[in-house]
Order: C-alpha cells, then structure tokens, then sequence
C-alpha cells in the first residue's frame, strides 16, 4: 500500500499548474507521470531504490536542487535532515514561490507544520486521510537565521562519538550502532579483495582500512549516495577504496571478493522488510570466491541462516548478545 501523503502531495501539485516544480525525497507515483506532462519536473532523490522507480517511469531525476516555482517535500525519518530541506527549499524558491510539505501524523506531521510556520511565517493547512497537507510561500518574512541554522545543522561533519564523517538523516549518524559495533569486535584481520556491503557512512570500512593492512582493494557499496559521500571522506587518502551508488538488491555487484562484511538493512522507509535483507544476503554470497568469508552482523530474530547454508559451505555464529548475532560464513 503506498503512502496516503504521497497521494495527497502528488494530488495537491496538480492543482497548483506550477510551470517549474521540484520534487524532494519522493518515491514513485503514477500521479507524477502526470505532473511531468503539465510542469517542467524535476524529481531530487539520492537514495537509489527509489530513483530507479522514478526513472522507470521515465521521470528526470537529479541529486541537486534546481529553481522552480513550487517545490513539494516529502519528510524523511530523520526531523534535522527534514528541516534542512525545509531551509534549503526556500534558498531556491522565487519571491512569491511555494513549499507544499506532506506528511502522515504518525511520522510529526504537526510539528514539522508548526516548524514551516516558524520559518516562513505564513502556513495555509489541511487535514486528510490521518495526513496533514500544509504550505508556505517565500515572503520577507522568511527567518533567515532559523533558515541558515537548519541548513548547518544538516552538513555532514565528524562525530565525535567515532571520529568519522556523518550527517544527519544516515543510518546510525551520531554514533556508531549496537550491531556494527559488535560485528567489529570478532572481526579478525582480512586481506585480498573486500567490500563492505550497505556500507552507510563507511564505518565498518574505515576499520578495515585501519587494521587489515593486507586488503589489496576495498568496495563500498550503498543505496544512499549521502552516506556514500561521508564514506569517501572517510576513507582518507586510502588508494584502493571503489564506491558505488547501488541498489544491493536489484543491481550486480562486484564478485570474486575475498571477504565481505555486511550489516544488511531490514526496513524500507518507515516499514520492515526482512525479504529485503534476505535479499542481500544472498547477493553477498554470491559475491565471493570460493574460499570468501562472509562476516555477517543481524537481528537475532532475522531469519538469515537457511540462506547462508544454502549458498556457503561452513556457517558459524561467532557471537550472539544485545539482541544481535555475528554470523561468519565460508563458501
């Protein structure tokens, strides 16, 4: 079932007749074929599941903001990176221009209309399907100040709490989450050709590249080409480092790898789905040469196990607490 304020926001747009209309962190929509053939649209998307959606039905999407007449936002899980869009969206707005922002009130629809309104002062709002539909337009009383607050709030910069490079709206941004964490405490020294698989902001790649002296080429693979831009801040000057802005699930990835260390997701948006990190899974398996080791961090209540001894010769839980279990696999 797709989302009721993605219906609404898409339903919204139409009504508007805007001639240049940006469309922030959406995912696909019918309604938005139709949006492209009344507007000049243009669809902001980084995470790549969600622009291969958009681009199969033959919608032009960019990871840069471009100017326009009404921009439509979607919220993401994350309230910072949210209100960053929020702030960015006026820097690209015209005089007289309009933010339309859709949210379910399950996810803070009312505090994110009550956050617009303190940005630009003026909010017309709506109520409908458990959503709130609300909109502003760019006037002199935008709050310049809140507006440059938020935008800085959002820049990627390094954590203290792991030294690395993150920004808000990244899997586990501020610090470093309980299964990583544990995945790096039973990960031994690792050589040949590695990848770190949904590698977020690099984490686990950066203490690869720290304490496996022998890796002769590291591949960092994520969705979401944020994080995978704070990956390649942290990896430094480190030579052999390949990243790639891919769809783990639906595009190939690089084989004949030595090892792989991979924390797989298990949501898509605000919704679980453990087929996705099954998924995953698999096509890590597949990745390696015979005689790769597979070093796995999940739930413990994931259902991985059948997959790996399906496609790997020795299983083995080299760890289990907190709620997680580090599995490593050889095939």
């Amino acid at each position: 079932m797709g989302s009721p304020a993605l219906d609404l926001l898409a339903k919204a747009a139409l009504s508007q007749q805007a001639k240049k209309v940006s469309v922030l962190n959406t995912q696909a929509h019918p309604l938005w074929v139709k949006l492209g053939q009344q507007s000049e649209a243009q669809f902001f998307q980084t995470f790549k599941p969600y622009v291969l959606d958009l681009e199969a039905l033959g919608l032009q999407v960019s990871d840069k903001l471009g100017v326009s007449d009404l921009i439509l936002l979607m919220p993401s899980k994350d309230k910072k990176q949210s209100l960053a869009w929020m702030a960015e969206a006026f820097t690209h707005l015209p005089d007289a221009g309009k933010l339309m922002v859709a949210c379910e009130n399950q996810y803070g629809a009312k505090s994110y209309e009550t956050a617009l309104k303190k940005l630009a002062g003026n909010v017309a709002s709506t109520s409908k399907s458990k959503c709130r539909l609300f909109s502003a337009k760019k006037t002199s009383a935008l709050n310049t100040e809140l507006q440059q607050q938020w935008l800085e709030s959002a820049l990627p910069h390094i954590q203290e709490t792991h030294g690395l490079w993150a920004q808000a709206g990244l899997f586990s941004w501020k610090s470093a989450d309980v299964g990583s964490s544990l995945l790096l405490e039973h990960l031994p020294k690792i050589s040949g050709k590695v990848m770190d698989l949904c590698c977020g902001y690099g984490l686990l790649a950066a203490h690869i590249v720290k304490n496996s002296p022998d890796v002769t080429g590291l591949h960092l693979v994520e969705a979401d080409s944020l994080a995978l831009d704070c990956a390649e801040k942290n990896m430094g000057d480190f030579p052999r480092a390949d990243l790639h802005h891919l769809d783990a699930a639906r595009e190939s990835l690089p084989k004949h790898l030595n090892a792989v260390v991979c924390n797989p997701p298990f949501h898509t948006g605000q919704s679980r789905d453990v087929e996705l990190g099954q998924i995953i899974v698999k096509k890590a398996c597949g990745a390696l040469t015979h005689g790769g080791e597979l070093y796995l961090v999940a739930n413990r209540q994931l259902p991985y196990e059948h997959i790996l001894k399906e496609h790997l010769r020795e299983v083995q839980c080299l760890a289990a607490q907190d709620g997680f279990k580090v599995i490593r696999g050889k095939k």
